[in-house]
Parts: C-alpha cells; sequence; structure tokens
C-alpha cells in the first residue's frame, strides 16, 4: 500500500514539476535521469547475464526413491 501511495505521489510531483518549471531547466532534468536511467538498465542487464550464469545447489538426497516424510499415508 505505501508503495502505491508514493508512486501516485511521485506521479503527482513530477506532473506539476514538469508543468511548472521553465524549458532549460526541465531539459536538464530529462537529460540527467536519461543518464541515470541508462546506467540502470545496464547494471541490471549485467545483473541478469551473472544470473544466468550462476548454477543453484543441488540436492544431496539424489536416491530415486522417495523420502519416509513425503509418502502419503
Amino acid at each position: 500500500m505505501r508503495t502505491l501511495v508514493a508512486f501516485l505521489l511521485g506521479l503527482i510531483i513530477g506532473g506539476v514539476a514538469m508543468l511548472f518549471l521553465p524549458d532549460p531547466r526541465r531539459d536538464e532534468l530529462n537529460a540527467e535521469i536519461r543518464t541515470k536511467t541508462e546506467a540502470l538498465e545496464t547494471q541490471l542487464r549485467q545483473f541478469g547475464e551473472q544470473f544466468k550464469d550462476s548454477k543453484l545447489p543441488q540436492p544431496e538426497n539424489k536416491s530415486p526413491t522417495a523420502s519416509p516424510s513425503a509418502t502419503p499415508q
């Protein structure tokens, strides 16, 4: 719920700022946000590549029989 409120508040503040800021300042903010967004996108892609290359630990019990606790009673 807090996340939704923060998102809506950010939209409202951003909309008001874009309406009342002069054009040069608005362009400056857009360029600044664009560079930060691109940096975050590249970091996210790198994280995704690292995550794809990582191997999950395998379970130790590799016997084909079911464990006693998993059998239905």
